[in-house]
Formats: C-alpha cells, structure tokens, sequence
C-alpha cells in the first residue's frame, strides 16, 4: 500500500483501538490513580469529544510518525518497533513522567497512560511499516 493517507489512517486507527483495548482493562487502575472511586463512574456514558479528539490526535501522531520513518529510511517491523519505543520512551514516557511528578500524582497513573502511549507509537509504528 503506497497511499501515505491510507497508511496514516490505518496506524491512527491501531493506535487508537489499542488505547481503547488497554483503558478498558486497565480502567478500575487508571480511575483508582486519578483518585476516583470506579463504582461512581459506573453507568456514566463516555463521553464522546474526548474520543474523537484522541483519534484525531491518533492520526497526527501517524502522520508524524510516517514523515520521520520514511524520512529516516527506518523500515521492517523490528526496526520500526524500534523506533516507536525510544520515541515512545524518550518524549512521551518522560514528558507524562515530569508533568505527573510536578502535579503530585499517583505513580500508578504514570506507568498506565505513559506504557498506554509507548505501546500506542510502537504499533503505529509497526502499522506504517507493514503498510508504506
């Protein structure tokens, strides 16, 4: 598949539904760590802007992502896992850990969204791989 939008949609998409997958079983955690008791939360409708802005952004992390792992030359599946981890650990991880740090939060709430989003860019990353 050599259509760049296609590409990009495609690893948005992964990327979000892997989102999806790991706060649906990771949800009571995650609630916990926010210092929120999960049976209030029960029976509240998600709210649905959140969700289509983290698939837009979904989309504009894959976009980025594609310019820099063809830009690079960076290909193949391990290469690119590669890739999406140090990118996923060296400015996500880190910026999720200093900004939760700062506001006194729940380590807990750090390793949830900060592994949710190094797993996020490595299966774009992959996704793009597989896909340009």
């Amino acid at each position: 598949m050599h259509n760049p939008i296609i590409v990009i949609l495609a690893a948005g998409l992964a990327g979000w539904l892997l989102g999806a997958v790991w706060y649906t079983a990771l949800g009571r955690p995650w609630q916990r760590a926010l210092g929120q008791n999960p049976d209030d939360c029960k029976g509240k409708p998600m709210p649905k802007t959140p969700l289509l802005v983290a698939f837009l952004s979904a989309c504009v992390m894959s976009a980025v992502l594609y310019q820099l792992l063809t830009n690079l030359g960076v290909m193949g599946v391990a290469a690119s896992a590669v890739a999406g981890a140090t990118i996923g650990v060296g400015f996500l991880l880190t910026s999720i850990l200093v900004n939760n740090l700062f506001q006194q939060r729940s380590f807990m709430l750090t390793v949830i969204d900060g592994g949710h989003w190094v797993l996020a860019v490595v299966v774009e990353a992959v996704v793009i791989s597989l896909l340009a």
